[in-house]
């Protein structure tokens, strides 16, 4: 949806519950989003700063004067939470030094860029911007997240659409990305299909069992 942005913060935070999606086929709720258009950088920050410490809701992407309000639901922070508590279990089992960056904020003024992922991660060492982005998609539409991302320059963006994940990696020229069917490049020993299985699991200890397990396993082979 693309609405004219109101100039006080707290009307943009009353318009959110009117306007969540349609349920999910299993009936939990998606997350809701709004795009509003013609938003100069100088409002974005304006908007941004009358958040105040609460930076976390709602969540804001900006791209070329559009600016993505979306705020979240249960089901979307499970399934992040989920894939936060399984990669943490992948970097510690397969030796990964990371830095989790969280949903901290990303700006590049001078691309018209401004980000607030889900997940992410640096590898290796703490860097300006994240390696790997994870973002759920439960909904379609919002700002385009995979020019936005590359205006970061950001390694390897993952979605999670439709029960599974989809997987982009930024092609070496640095111009785009592009689909990864045989998994990530970041990080090629993770079983992607242990991971869709494992979110599928409501139970938080018996998919973070089914998981290890799975680590494991595949650390024997």
């Amino acid at each position: 949806m693309t609405a004219v942005l109101p100039d006080n913060l707290e009307e943009v935070r009353s318009y959110v519950p009117f306007l969540k999606p349609v349920p999910l086929a299993d009936g939990r709720e998606p997350e809701s989003r709004v795009v509003y258009s013609g938003i100069s950088w100088e409002k974005y920050l304006a908007i941004d700063k009358a958040r105040g410490e609460d930076n976390s809701y709602p969540r804001f992407y900006y791209l070329d004067g559009e600016l993505e309000i979306m705020s979240t639901s249960d089901e979307h922070e499970r399934i992040k939470k989920g894939l936060g508590d399984f990669l943490a279990d992948y970097f510690f089992e397969a030796g990964f030094e990371i830095v989790n960056r969280g949903n901290a904020t990303m700006w590049l003024p001078l691309k018209s860029a401004g980000a607030e992922p889900d997940d992410s991660w640096c590898i290796g060492e703490a860097k300006q911007f994240p390696d790997l982005v994870l973002e759920i998609a439960l909904t379609s539409g919002g700002v385009r997240k995979l020019e936005l991302y590359r205006r970061f320059q950001v390694p390897e963006v993952w979605f999670w659409k439709n029960g599974r994940l989809e997987i982009f990696a930024l092609r070496a020229d640095g111009g785009g990305y592009e689909a990864l069917e045989a998994g990530s490049r970041l990080l090629p020993g993770l079983d992607i299909g242990l991971l869709e299985r494992c979110v599928a699991i409501p139970l938080w200890r018996e998919a973070r069992r089914t998981f290890r397990a799975g680590l494991s396993a595949a650390g024997a082979e």
